[in-house]
Order: structure tokens, then C-alpha cells, then sequence
């Protein structure tokens, strides 16, 4: 099997495309239009050899190629689909521009597309190329790509019919991956996970939250519980009841900071429950005491992505500590980062080491056995709960994490995405290419 190469391809305002390609690979070529099959659909494109003059608006990328009976292919082509009218997508830009850039320094052409610009019949795509001179996104017309990565930013817009629609439609294509299809529910992803005798440690007791009797029942049992929305995101609606000197006290945050009402009976705390939440979707979790860092608990937030050779690995690890007016450890709501190596070293400085491989191998565990049940996964975030005897209890997991602050951890997840796609679009295998 040849081994896969990579060019600079550079994409004109125009249309036309260019590839710069070694001398050896066109030696052996008769002198005829050299034309590339691009994407899934196997479309035919013109391709011009070399370098154009510099013109305003042209995109340039690294991008991966190998000749097959004097045609070449090229890949992979990354859609990272969201929503929005034309240019004015919605999403987190700052992280679609970091994942472009990222194609062209490792070897991907990347696009955002939404569900609009879709052409179904010609399976082709209106995307947008990110210009990185000019700060702008440039339309063009596109095949549509081997890996479509979801990054509509909410569940609203991800349950819109023609939404769900779509994301059907891509999961039946042949030959494109799509990842990750959708948010996770905390409710189903606890069910889920209680099927694996592997991962069942590691869960709290989570149960709904839907009558007072069940209510009452599980906060006497634990005296200390998480009430946490369904499809809540970045600690959003979080809600702690706890007993403590012969009252229940429930805690909230309001405008970033914490609340706290004292009740004499689980019936009162109940009533006042049913109008914060109203008609949203709420689980109990059992409260765990958490070893704690300079004075403040805190949480393990893991990074888990398929790598390179399509397997689960662990892109890195970091520290969240709550703040001091705050139930939750998320930055936006006053938590702060730590370093993983410096928290284990203070808490088990016998052997960190040990802590840390551990952490690694629970947060595999949990993704594999998420993975046997969510067939499109190639990444999540998730948050664990460390105790002072180094148990690992596993809070929540987000199929759509947002970017990490630690550098090191960011530069390795958009590596991972680039190098995962090159994996499933198998440019080099041969991948059998259906007619479009």
C-alpha cells in the first residue's frame, strides 16, 4: 500500500483549484488535465499543479493525497455543521477557526456548513472556507465531506425537525462519519452506563426527579443530594439539599452567587423545588463528599477523544475547584483551574502517579462502554469526583465539550480531531467510493 502524502492545496475565488505536488509524482503522468476525486461522492475536479500568484481571497491548506490510475485523491474534507442563515452561522467561531487552522497545519480541508446549504441531489455543500489573512469566511461550493463534526451549539436548535431531519439523512450516508450526533442526557446516560458492571463504582445513585415520595425517600436515605437538570449545561439550574443542625437547607445559584433557604420538612423543601423548576426535566444524584483543595472541593474535568488510530485516549486532565460563593466548580460561575500534577501531589503525595494513571484508565473505562451503546462517538468532556481515599466517582459527561483553557490540552484535542478524520475517511485504504 502507498504511503499517504501530503500537498498545498490552494482554492481561488474563482473556482480553481491548485496543488503543489512533487516532481516524481507527475513524472510518469502523460500530459493530459490532471483531475482529483474529492469526498465521499467521489466528485471530479479540475486540479491546476503548482503554486498561483497571490491574489486576495485565496485559501490555502495542507491536505493529504495519493494517485490511484493517474487520478488523485484527496482528504479528508471536515464539515462542521451548525446552524444559521447563510453567513451568519451561530456557534462558537473562535473554536470553528482554530479547528481550520488546524487542517491546514496537519493536513485537512475545513468548512462550516449548515443544514440549509445542503444540496441533497448533487451532494454537494455551500461552506465556508476561513480566510485566515483577512479574519473573514469566504463561500464556496463544496463536495460534501467525508467527517461532518456536530457543533450546533444548543439542544433547542439540535431538536428543530429539519435539524433531526438532517442528521438522519448524514447517518445514513455511505462513507461519511458523523460525530457527535447529538447532546447527552443525563437522565439516559446514567441508565445507560448502569447496564456496564464495569463503570457501576463509579456511579452515584441517580434517580428521577418527579414525586414527593420519591423525592423524600431518596433525601432521607442520603441526607445530601445533587439535583441536576436533564439537559442543563455549564452548571445552569444546579441545585444541594443537605441536613444539617436538624434542617434542610437547599442551595442555588442566583446571579453568581449562591442561595441558600432553610426548611423544617422535605415538603416545604419540595414546594419550593417544584417553582424553581417548573415543567424542566430534573434527576437526583447522590451527594458525595469530595477531597478538597485548598480549602474548597473540586472536580477531575477529563478530555476524552478518539486519536489517529481511532482509539479512545485521554487528551488531557485538569482541575476544577469551586469558588467560594459557588455549588459548582465551573469558571464561569466563580470555580477555578488547577493543575492535575499539583492537586495529586498535595492530596497523595505517596504516589501521585498511581492517581493519575487511575483517573486515566476510569474515564477510558466509561467512555468505551458509552461508545457500545452511542455508536458515532469520537469525543467528550467529563467531570469525576475525587474523595480524601482516592475513589473515583463519575458526575456527568458532555458530548460537546467546549474548548479546554490549559494550552496544552487544546493543542492536543485539535490535533486528535484532525488526525481522527484522516483515520475514518481511510484515504489511503481505499475506501470504496460510491457514485454521487
Amino acid at each position: 500500500m502507498q504511503r499517504q502524502r501530503s500537498g498545498w492545496l490552494t482554492i481561488l475565488p474563482s473556482g480553481k483549484w491548485f496543488l503543489q505536488l512533487p516532481r516524481q509524482a507527475l513524472a510518469n503522468r502523460a500530459r493530459k488535465p490532471l483531475f482529483a476525486s474529492l469526498g465521499p461522492f467521489s466528485h471530479h475536479k479540475r486540479l491546476h499543479t503548482g503554486l498561483p500568484n497571490q491574489q486576495p481571497g485565496r485559501i490555502r491548506t495542507r491536505i493529504n493525497w495519493k494517485m490511484v490510475n493517474n487520478s488523485l485523491r484527496l482528504g479528508p474534507l471536515i464539515g462542521i455543521m451548525t446552524v444559521g442563515e447563510g453567513a451568519a452561522f451561530v456557534g462558537n467561531r473562535d473554536n470553528f477557526k482554530d479547528i481550520s487552522l488546524s487542517g491546514k497545519k496537519w493536513g485537512a480541508l475545513v468548512y462550516v456548513f449548515t443544514p440549509q446549504s445542503i444540496n441533497w441531489e448533487t451532494k454537494k455543500v455551500r461552506g465556508y472556507l476561513y480566510n485566515d489573512r483577512q479574519n473573514i469566511w469566504q463561500e464556496a461550493i463544496l463536495p460534501f465531506p467525508h467527517v461532518v463534526y456536530n457543533r450546533i451549539p444548543t439542544r433547542k436548535a439540535e431538536q428543530r425537525p429539519e435539524v433531526l431531519n438532517t442528521l438522519s439523512r448524514i447517518n445514513d450516508l455511505p462513507n461519511v462519519t458523523l460525530f457527535n450526533r447529538c447532546f447527552f442526557d443525563k437522565q439516559e446516560l446514567f441508565q445507560m452506563l448502569g447496564n456496564y458492571p464495569s463503570v457501576q463504582a463509579f456511579l452515584p445513585v441517580t434517580k428521577k426527579l418527579d414525586t414527593l415520595a420519591r423525592f423524600r425517600s431518596f433525601c432521607t436515605e442520603h441526607r445530601f443530594v445533587y439535583l441536576k437538570p436533564v439537559r442543563g449545561k455549564a452548571g445552569e439550574g444546579i441545585m444541594r439539599v443537605d441536613y444539617k443542625n436538624d434542617v434542610w437547607r437547599l442551595e442555588r445559584l442566583k446571579d453568581q452567587k449562591a442561595v441558600t433557604r432553610r426548611f423544617t420538612n422535605l415538603d416545604d423543601v419540595w414546594k419550593h423545588i417544584k417553582g424553581l423548576v417548573h415543567q424542566k426535566k430534573y434527576i437526583m444524584q447522590q451527594g458525595i463528599k469530595r477531597a478538597r483543595y485548598q480549602g474548597k472541593p473540586f472536580d477531575v474535568r477529563a478530555l476524552v477523544q478518539k486519536d489517529g488510530n481511532g482509539e479512545w485516549s485521554v487528551t488531557g486532565v485538569g482541575i476544577r475547584r469551586a469558588g467560594s460563593q459557588s455549588i459548582t466548580t465551573h469558571v464561569p460561575r466563580g470555580g477555578s483551574i488547577h493543575s492535575l500534577s499539583s492537586v495529586l501531589h498535595s492530596l497523595f503525595s505517596d504516589d501521585p502517579e498511581k492517581m493519575e494513571t487511575q483517573i486515566h484508565h476510569t474515564c477510558l473505562t466509561i467512555a468505551r462502554a458509552l461508545n457500545e451503546e452511542i455508536k458515532d462517538l469520537a469525543e467528550m468532556s467529563m467531570d469525576l469526583g475525587l474523595t480524601e481515599d482516592g475513589k473515583l466517582w463519575f458526575f456527568e459527561a458532555n458530548a460537546k465539550p467546549e474548548k479546554f483553557d490549559e494550552p496544552t490540552i487544546r493543542r492536543l484535542s485539535l490535533s486528535n480531531l484532525i488526525h481522527y478524520a484522516q483515520f475514518v475517511s481511510r484515504l489511503q485504504s481505499g475506501r470504496r467510493v460510491v457514485a454521487g
